[in-house]
């Protein structure tokens, strides 16, 4: 059985698969979707752009070098990037309550059990109080022994591509920077 009732502005039919549908529909005033949209028809073409703009952005979706693009090939400075995670922590934080924390590899948590207990080390990781979190950094990481102040990276296969080394290199550099701590590192 359906539910009808008519747009207030056009006043086609509209129909509802079901009463509370037909309920929240009277209640919020909703219109059909041929009125919907052609709201947000008139609103876009209602937009001016300049004659500069246009021809900006015709050069660059053009222009497939990108000489003529000013954003083509650019990169944010590692302060930036810095600040875009640490405010994506913080949005993500607000949105689920606080509870989040990266994926982590339980067989990388049993070698690092390992490691520990050969070498004397009592590392808290992902499965034993969490990954230890660097708040000014934005960055967790798999092992940290407090008291000894070494933190302990456990690399899986694709740490092997040249572009995750690169990265993994300058994140350990940022790291040891700010604890001055000692690192080891564990290959898969």
């Amino acid at each position: 059985m359906k539910y009808i009732r008519n747009c207030p502005e056009c006043g086609d039919v509209i129909a509802y698969p079901t009463k509370k549908l037909l309920w929240q529909a009277n209640q919020r005033n909703y219109r059909c979707k041929k009125c919907r949209y052609q709201n947000l028809r008139v609103k876009r073409m209602g937009m001016k752009f300049s004659s500069e703009w246009k021809k900006n952005l015709s050069l660059n979706h053009a222009d497939v070098s990108g000489k003529n693009n000013p954003f083509f090939n650019r990169t944010h400075s590692e302060e930036t990037k810095r600040k875009i995670r640490l405010s994506t922590i913080k949005t993500l934080n607000e949105k689920y309550g606080g509870g989040i924390c990266p994926k982590y590899n339980p067989i990388a948590c049993q070698q690092i059990d390992e490691y520990g207990k050969q070498h004397g080390y009592n590392f808290k990781h992902a499965l034993n109080g969490g990954e230890f979190y660097i708040k000014e950094l934005g960055y967790w990481v798999d092992g940290y022994d407090k008291e000894k102040n070494v933190v302990i990276e456990y690399y899986e296969l694709h740490h092997k591509r040249s572009k995750e080394r690169i990265r993994d290199s300058k994140r350990l550099q940022e790291i040891i920077n700010l604890l001055r701590c000692d690192v080891i590192i564990l290959k898969e």
